[in-house]
């Protein structure tokens, strides 16, 4: 990965700056690292550092652990290693791979050097670990895993709505509807209102754990352009059709009928655009490519996104 910025210098360390961990290799600073770690993969170094130091490490290392550079079971290079490859200090690197713990995709042990997690543990509602899952997902597994979360929790939020909205709130999602038809006819301020549309719905529904692991799963998605697809304005008027009955059974207090027409309208969008594994590693690859190469602007109290307008499916 190249990093974005050379950094400002950073004062040196004193050899007492911190306690010894299982990182340490031998020498003066510690003892001998243990042998498990002599067999980590070999990295590539920066070719210049960044200003953020500690996370601008986490990101690089995020990304060669889901892009299997290190793949599970691996143990990481060793601190001084780490400290030479990326040229910041044991400290930048202690509070790195805290954070890679944290985000468990990472398990250090005494004795046994810190190792790469099963994928199966791996935190995916962080938004580093889900960006590099994003960015390497060639066969489109995860955001296939997006919708199907997306149908399940905004399905049973416009459900709740449709129980619980009050007329501040009915006011509301219409208003968001209303600027959905208005907009209609440019499909990258549609994309913006469409969103406010859905978070209206989520707000609404009181929701407020399935709202967030929404909004958080958006935050990427929105940003893949393997996710949202090119739109033209005959979709945003066939989008517009499935909005108005998710509307319609919401504003007649209808559970039921809310929460199957968001679960249809959420399945159709994502089979309408979905490439196919190949086409999507192809849209990718190119340079200046990956999660971040197309984002949408919206308001952040709406999708939490932020970024240059593109093209979009209707969703």
């Amino acid at each position: 990965m190249s990093p974005a910025q050379p950094p400002h210098d950073l004062p040196h360390e004193p050899p007492y700056d911190a306690p010894h961990d299982p990182l340490h290799d031998a020498g003066p600073d510690g003892p001998a690292a243990p042998p498990a770690a002599e067999s980590a993969p070999k990295l590539p170094s920066w070719p210049r550092r960044p200003k953020r130091l500690a996370t601008a490490v986490v990101e690089d290392l995020v990304d060669r652990i889901v892009g299997r550079e290190l793949p599970e079971g691996s143990a990481l290079p060793i601190e001084p290693v780490l400290c030479e490859m990326f040229a910041v200090s044991r400290t930048v690197i202690r509070e790195a791979v805290k954070s890679l713990e944290a985000m468990r995709l990472v398990h250090a042990q005494q004795g046994h050097g810190t190792r790469v997690r099963s994928s199966d543990e791996w935190d995916l509602l962080n938004p580093v670990v889900l960006a590099a899952s994003v960015r390497h997902d060639a066969e489109l597994s995860i955001l296939e895993d997006m919708v199907a979360t997306r149908r399940a929790l905004e399905s049973e939020m416009a459900g709740q709505a449709a129980d619980r909205a009050d007329a501040r709130q009915l006011r509301r999602i219409e208003a968001a509807f209303a600027l959905m038809l208005a907009e209609e006819h440019d499909p990258a301020r549609f994309l913006r209102a469409d969103l406010e549309f859905h978070d209206t719905i989520m707000v609404a529904s009181g929701n407020r754990v399935g709202r967030a692991v929404v909004r958080t799963i958006n935050a990427e998605a929105f940003r893949s352009l393997r996710y949202i697809g090119e739109t033209t304005v005959k979709d945003c008027q066939d989008s517009n059709a499935e909005h108005r009955l998710i509307w319609e059974r919401v504003q007649a207090h209808d559970p039921e009928g809310a929460a199957r027409a968001m679960n249809d309208h959420i399945l159709r969008s994502w089979l309408h655009r979905r490439p196919t594994p190949p086409a999507a590693r192809a849209a990718d690859s190119g340079p200046g490519s990956g999660s971040a190469s197309v984002s949408v602007s919206v308001s952040a109290d709406a999708a939490g996104l932020d970024g240059g307008s593109g093209p979009a499916d209707a969703d």
